[in-house]
C-alpha cells in the first residue's frame, strides 16, 4: 500500500472518530424541557373555645424585720393555698413562680444616706383552673384569702397544640382543593409534592388580662368570666408536578 493511500486511511478514521465522539456530545447539552409545576396558597381558620385559665396570685407583707415579714407572707400565702384547693383547683395545678424579700429604704430629712426601715416579703403563684366554671370562685377566694395581687389571665386550650395542626392539615387541603380545580380545568393533573412552606406559625387570638388587683370583694358573687371563641388561623404555600 503506497504513503499515500495510507495516510488518506488515517485521517478517514480520525473523521469518523471524531464524528462518534460529537454525537453523545451533541445529546448531552440538548435542553431540557421546563418543568410543569403549579404552586398554589392555602388558609384556614378552626375555632375553638378556650378550657383553660391560667393566671398568677401574689401576696405581699410588710414588717419591721425581714423574718417577721417572711413569716407573715408565709402564713397569708397559706391562707391563699387552702382558699384555691377549696376552690377546687388540683395540687398539680398550683406552682410558685417568684418569691421576693427586699428592705424598705427611706432617706433622712437633709442628708442623703439611706435608712432601712423594714422588709417587704413577697410570693407569687401560677395556677391554672382546668373547670372553667370555677375559675370566678377561684379568683374571689384568692383575693378574700389574702391575695394582694391578681394579673396575667390567660384563657387558652389544654390540647392547643392538636389544634393548631388541624389548622395546618386544613390549610394544606385547601391548597390541593385550589390547585386540582385550576389544573383540572386546564386538562391536567397534580403530581407529586415538590414542596410545602408555613408562612409563620399559625396565629392564635388569645386573651389576655393585665393586673387586677381588685377583682373581687369579701362577701362578693365569684368573679364572671366570658371565655368567648378563639380562631387559630394557618396559611401554606403547596407546589405540585403536573402530569398529563
Amino acid at each position: 500500500m503506497s504513503s499515500t493511500r495510507r495516510a488518506g486511511l488515517i485521517r478517514a478514521a480520525a473523521l469518523i472518530g471524531s464524528l462518534t465522539l460529537a454525537v453523545p456530545a451533541l445529546a448531552q447539552s440538548e435542553p431540557r424541557p421546563p418543568m410543569r409545576t403549579i404552586v398554589m396558597q392555602g388558609t384556614a381558620e378552626v375555632a375553638v373555645t378556650p378550657d383553660l385559665a391560667v393566671f398568677q396570685a401574689g401576696t405581699l407583707s410588710r414588717a419591721r424585720t425581714a423574718r417577721e415579714a417572711m413569716d407573715a407572707n408565709s402564713r397569708t400565702m397559706r391562707a391563699v393555698l387552702d382558699a384555691l384547693r377549696q376552690a377546687g383547683v388540683e395540687e398539680r395545678d398550683i406552682a410558685t413562680s417568684a418569691l421576693s424579700l427586699q428592705p424598705t429604704i427611706e432617706y433622712a430629712r437633709g442628708t442623703n444616706r439611706p435608712r432601712v426601715t423594714g422588709y417587704a416579703a413577697g410570693h407569687t403563684l401560677t395556677v391554672r383552673v382546668r373547670d372553667l366554671a370555677k375559675l370566678g370562685d377561684a379568683l374571689d377566694r384568692a383575693v378574700e384569702a389574702g391575695a394582694t395581687e391578681v394579673q396575667g389571665l390567660q384563657l387558652t386550650l389544654a390540647d392547643m397544640q392538636k389544634r393548631i395542626d388541624e389548622a395546618r392539615v386544613a390549610a394544606v387541603q385547601d391548597a390541593k382543593r385550589k390547585a386540582e380545580i385550576l389544573v383540572g380545568a386546564a386538562g391536567a393533573r397534580i403530581g407529586p409534592v415538590r414542596s410545602v412552606q408555613e408562612h409563620s406559625a399559625p396565629q392564635r387570638q388569645a386573651e389576655a388580662y393585665g393586673s387586677t388587683p381588685q377583682i373581687a370583694l369579701s362577701n362578693s358573687a365569684p368573679v364572671p368570666v366570658a371565655t368567648g371563641e378563639r380562631m387559630i388561623r394557618s396559611t401554606v404555600t403547596v407546589s405540585w408536578d403536573l402530569v398529563d
